[in-house]
């Protein structure tokens, strides 16, 4: 049993798109979710006619009687299956025709948890911008990993039983979860294997109104308090992580965790505090930084080189 989940939000401009690339799969979903936000601009009514005019029976859509947003909505969507593979799909993308097929294969090995693809960049007029760094093939990530780079919700497959056992035991209400693609990723390899397959299966696309490029554009463009704040959030995260290992009775994974919040920590003291000492410290454990860019943001943001950083980013991509 395969099924494919997605939110819609006001997505009527690219959905088309990203149903035709999900309808033509080489190996077809047995079941197709779609549940609407309440948008406003007909992207409800336009599925809708687009499975009537398909004869897609094994689809469905379905509409929230309020906005609940995107978190709750795809938590609401995952209690819709009962079994087998769950694919979780943006309203704007654009599926390769063996993305389905190619993740389902490494379920073949009933340790692995989640699976999950790379993925092209592109615009509003289908042009690659950005295209990833891939080298070899499929590779096993471990928990340091995810907590500090789980992928996007729309790259992932899960075992259907995974998000159903998060979602039972509650993990989901936990401080710093808030979004599903960090509540599955980052707890997904205490349930078993996480495979990236490490090709590119997708074509994410970035533009104005979606929640990634609300994201991206903000590059330095914040203050040194919401720096705080965030990774304070990031900090609650880790420490609802350190919280189910707890009561998975995985000890083997709380110095990984452990590791993570000692230097969130120190990030946050350093952002606070403005010493030298603590840069240092940070410096020496520069290795544990998800990568270069955030060590450089934090100096960034705690010495409000904002305009600097900004300035030094354009000639750098002149």
């Amino acid at each position: 049993m395969i099924s494919v989940l997605m939110a819609t939000y006001n997505g009527r401009r690219f959905i088309e798109q990203q149903l035709d690339s999900i309808r033509l799969q080489n190996l077809v979903p047995d079941a197709v979710i779609i549940c609407d936000d309440c948008s406003s601009d007909g992207t409800y009514e336009f599925v809708q006619d687009y499975i009537c005019q398909h004869n897609l029976t094994t689809w469905k859509a379905i509409q929230n009687r309020e906005n609940l947003g995107h978190y709750k909505t795809f938590l609401h969507l995952v209690n819709q299956v009962q079994e087998g593979l769950v694919f979780f799909s943006d309203q704007d993308d654009i599926w390769l025709p063996d993305k389905i097929s190619t993740l389902s294969s490494f379920f073949l090995n009933s340790d692995v948890a989640m699976v999950y693809n790379q993925s092209e960049i592109i615009d509003e007029g289908n042009r690659v911008s950005e295209r990833p760094a891939l080298s070899g093939g499929s590779q096993a990530k471990d928990l340091a990993f995810l907590l500090k780079k789980w992928p996007s919700g729309y790259q992932t497959a899960f075992r259907q039983e995974v998000l159903q056992d998060i979602l039972t035991k509650s993990y989901q209400e936990l401080p710093g979860f808030d979004y599903h693609d960090v509540l599955f990723g980052m707890l997904a390899s205490l349930y078993g294997q996480v495979i990236d397959v490490n090709q590119v299966l997708d074509k994410h696309r970035i533009h104005s109104n979606n929640v990634t490029q609300s994201i991206a554009s903000k590059s330095f463009n914040k203050t040194r308090q919401y720096r705080i704040t965030y990774l304070e959030k990031v900090l609650n995260r880790y420490q609802s992580v350190k919280e189910v290992i707890l009561k998975m009775h995985r000890k083997d994974l709380e110095p990984t965790v452990n590791e993570a919040i000692q230097l969130t920590k120190c990030r946050i003291g350093f952002l606070k505090q403005r010493k030298l000492s603590l840069l240092v410290s940070l410096w020496k454990n520069r290795k544990i930084y998800a990568g270069r860019k955030d060590l450089v943001s934090d100096v960034v943001y705690a010495f409000s080189l904002n305009r600097l950083a900004k300035l030094l980013l354009k000639i750098i991509k002149r």
